[in-house]
């Protein structure tokens, strides 16, 4: 899964003295919403030969006016009040499982986006039974000289396919770890910047399995609505 997220320039991240705990809080978590390294599809098992192959994006929405905005980026890169989180994303089959592994090399700047998904079915769907999976989810930024951030998760997801279309929902719980540094100036000491979030995800979706292309489409509710949506292919 490749993520290219939007960051022009190392100092587009750029803490504020001025802010605030709660502040330096909001915008870790959204950060966190955007990066985390869902597949953008229903959680199941491949067989040995099954994989997919695609581009997606996620939006998350942002107040680009807010103070935990204003006092964390130098450069305002949101479109229409979201920050846009292009993907290419890659997913292999394991027989009983199937594993999601990420990585991003941000163009103009040394971020780079580290991360990966495994499905685990509980109940393995059929023509009558629908599929339960849990799926656990991690990701890392790094690279920016100010800040660092991860973020784990685990998923419950129902999904029923009924012939190309299969709906599918979710409900699980994201951690969020961040650390981020205002450096010393003058008669100022460096400042070191700390976070530990846990949210509540709930997601719903549906996946469009067509001859080639699949086109999935998704909503979140974290610390703020997300939409994803990806196309890909394989099988």
């Amino acid at each position: 899964m490749f993520v290219a997220l939007p960051l022009r320039a190392q100092d587009d991240i750029h803490f504020d003295p001025a802010i605030t705990q709660d502040e330096f809080s909001k915008f870790s978590r959204i950060v966190a919403q955007g990066i985390y390294a869902t597949p953008v599809e229903p959680a199941r098992a491949r067989g040995l030969l099954g994989f997919d192959i695609g581009v997606a994006a996620t939006l998350v929405d942002v107040d680009p006016n807010a103070s935990y905005w204003q006092r964390a980026v130098q450069d305002d890169f949101t479109v229409s009040d979201y920050v846009a989180v292009p993907r290419l994303v890659a997913s292999k089959g394991f027989g009983y499982g199937t594993i999601s592994a990420s990585y991003a090399k941000v163009q103009d700047t040394d971020a780079q986006i580290l991360g990966g998904a495994i499905d685990i079915p509980i109940i393995s769907g059929g023509v009558l039974k629908p599929t339960l999976a849990v799926r656990g989810v991690y990701s890392q930024l790094s690279g920016v000289d100010v800040y660092d951030l991860k973020t784990y998760g685990v998923e419950l997801y129902l999904s029923k396919g009924f012939g190309p279309i299969t709906p599918y929902g979710a409900i699980g719980r994201m951690r969020s770890d961040a650390e981020g540094v205002i450096p010393a100036a003058g008669a100022r000491p460096e400042v070191r910047l700390s976070d530990n979030s846990d949210l509540n995800r709930v997601t719903v979706g549906v996946r469009l399995s067509l001859l080639l292309p699949k086109i999935s489409i998704e909503a979140t509710q974290a610390e703020q609505r997300s939409y994803a949506a990806k196309i890909s292919f394989g099988f």
